[in-house]
């Protein structure tokens, strides 16, 4: 996952002190075992002591913390519980700096609720979020967000093979396959050579070589056929404060 490269701003203060307080109340209303408040790390030192004062503030308040890194690396995720974080975190703050996507996708990947400052305007909040499960093969489960594309890393691509729920679909290699979240629950699969279909799930079927798999615009790794993608409704849960 790439840094952030957010600049910092003149509400980042004000979004500290709402957080911190919200951080209180809600930590408040958790499982003693589960008290401890997780807190994303970037990777510029920035990002890291931005964490660090937060964490210090925190602990003025009493309040527990850990930092965790933006996607679980397989030694935290418990062996094979994939995508669960140390066990006495209930709750994971969007630590300012962190661009409000990448909170997300930790949130999402780390099934964690997220406490994040509220938009301009927007009363505070709490709800679900869908997200599209991501099943690699030879990985287990993996998760991204929104949106999701994969792309062709190869110079002369062969023929890419997709079953759409149970629709066998044969693509032109080197063409950008995007996927995203509906409302209603279902994926929307959308290719240059068939236009945009609605589905449950979608299955990678075959293809020559390796090909990029892009998550909210974001490079994220090389992945090989199959991968299975579906909904997994609910996955996010958002408090904005």
């Amino acid at each position: 996952m790439l840094p952030s490269t957010s600049p910092p701003t003149h509400r980042h203060p004000l979004g500290v002190e709402r957080l911190l307080t919200a951080a209180v109340r809600v930590v408040a209303t958790l499982p003693v075992t589960r008290s401890t408040l997780g807190v994303v790390r970037g990777r510029h030192q920035s990002d890291r002591e931005r964490a660090g004062t937060l964490r210090s503030r925190l602990a003025e308040r009493g309040i527990a913390s850990a930092e965790l890194s933006p996607v679980p690396e397989p030694g935290e995720r418990g062996g094979a519980r994939h995508g669960l974080p140390p066990r006495t975190v209930g709750l994971l703050a969007h630590t300012p700096g962190v661009r409000p996507e990448q909170a997300m996708r930790a949130a999402a990947l780390w099934r964690l609720p997220l406490l994040t400052d509220r938009l301009e305007g927007v009363p505070g909040t709490a709800r679900r979020k869908d997200v599209i499960g991501i099943h690699l093969a030879g990985r287990g489960y993996e998760l991204a967000l929104d949106r999701v594309e994969l792309v062709s890393l190869n110079t002369d691509p062969g023929p890419i093979r997709l079953i759409l729920d149970n629709e066998k679909i044969t693509m032109p290699g080197g063409r950008r396959l995007s996927v995203t979240v509906t409302g209603s629950g279902l994926l929307e699969v959308r290719g240059e050579s068939f236009g945009v279909r609605r589905v449950r799930r979608l299955r990678f079927e075959r293809a020559w070589g390796a090909h990029r798999l892009d998550v909210d615009g974001i490079p994220v790794r090389e992945v090989r056929a199959p991968l299975r993608m579906e909904v997994d409704p609910g996955r996010l849960e958002l408090v904005r404060v």
